[in-house]
């Protein structure tokens, strides 16, 4: 938010510079309902987000208490001949209306708008409603980014993307951080709460498998080269819907249960490399490293006394040693020990 005079002005002069800044609505008029199409790329049409699940009882109560849909719709004119109208904002209340049977509504109707227009104007005509799904809001912003073409996954090309719309949205610029590092048809996949059976994975699943991929990119660079670019992370997602995570466990236990086990177990370890490519559950994975551990701990009981177990060894063999009887090869070494022991000794003023 602006903290002084000169922010806010430019703040201001940054929302006037809106694409939709002093468009005029054509007027206000009935329109049926056959003739009013879902703009495939508007989120208020996806009937799996949660927002959708929210206003439905609250649209279907109002209808009910006031006789009718008060608020008229807003649309858009198609630019090809048609008649048709795209529809902005009003969904959920053309949807009631149908299902009363309903053949007309009331429509504010605007001239036809260019794809970068709408997303804009629904984005700001939702800011005062039930606001979009951050998920949902992402989709907008990476055909807004393709229409302008700008890259999401920038920082600065994200606020660009940001300034023209409400501060309900920009505040989420974090969480729409996490979500843009994801390829754009990954996008497609994100929603608030998770839904399985259609292929959709909630927010706080993303942001737990994106802690996932850092790591693996962190601690595992010849792993994750194998997956260059947005390819480990279509991967990590097909490892998620593949139930690779769950095994016995809820998903997001096991998805944390990995990352702890890609930070401790050895650099690019062959293991990591199997379970990327989905040859091995959690639970085994973290079974297997554990076992490594021990192993690599008990070769290291085994092959590293210290020094003063080791002098203590050394002087129990020369004790039994005959010298007469040594060879050449032995002869060298035990020689070389003596220089390193000497030199030692010398660096120590023994």
């Amino acid at each position: 938010m602006p903290t002084n005079i000169q922010e806010t002005v430019d703040h201001i002069q940054t929302l006037t510079s809106s694409p939709i800044h002093g468009i005029k609505p054509l007027g206000e008029h009935f329109i049926d309902i056959a003739f009013l199409d879902t703009d495939p790329t508007n989120p208020g049409s996806d009937p799996y987000s949660s927002r959708y699940k929210r206003r439905e009882k609250p649209i279907s109560e109002s209808y009910d208490i006031l006789g009718g849909i008060v608020y008229p719709l807003v649309v858009a004119t198609k630019d090809d001949g048609s008649g048709r109208f795209w529809i902005v904002d009003g969904h959920g209340r053309r949807d009631e209306a149908s299902r009363r049977n309903q053949q007309r509504m009331q429509c504010i109707v605007f001239p036809p708008l260019t794809l970068e227009q709408r997303i804009i104007l629904r984005q700001v005509l939702n800011a005062a409603q039930e606001p979009f799904d951050t998920p949902l809001v992402l989709r907008d912003l990476h055909v807004l980014a393709q229409e302008r073409g700008l890259d999401i996954r920038k920082d600065v090309d994200l606020r660009a993307l940001l300034a023209d719309l409400p501060v309900n949205i920009r505040k989420h610029e974090d969480k729409l951080k996490v979500l843009a590092k994801w390829p754009a048809e990954v996008s497609d996949k994100i929603g608030v709460d998770d839904n399985d059976a259609r292929g959709v994975v909630g927010y706080d699943k993303i942001k737990e498998l994106d802690g996932l991929v850092n790591a693996v990119r962190k601690h595992h660079p010849q792993a994750a080269a194998r997956y260059p670019g947005a390819k480990l992370n279509r991967q990590v997602l097909q490892l998620y819907f593949s139930e690779v995570f769950r095994d016995g466990s809820r998903s997001q236990e096991g998805i944390r249960k990995a990352r702890a086990v890609l930070k401790k177990i050895e650099n690019d370890d062959p293991l990591v490399g199997k379970f990327l490519n989905g040859d091995v559950y959690v639970g085994e994975f973290t079974e297997q490293s554990e076992a490594r551990k021990k192993d690599k701990a008990g070769t290291s009981d085994e092959e590293d006394f210290g020094l003063v177990e080791l002098c203590k060894k050394l002087n129990a063999v020369l004790t039994d040693v005959d010298a007469s009887n040594l060879n050449a090869a032995e002869r060298r070494t035990l020689k070389r020990t003596y220089e390193l022991i000497s030199q030692v000794l010398g660096e120590i003023g023994a």
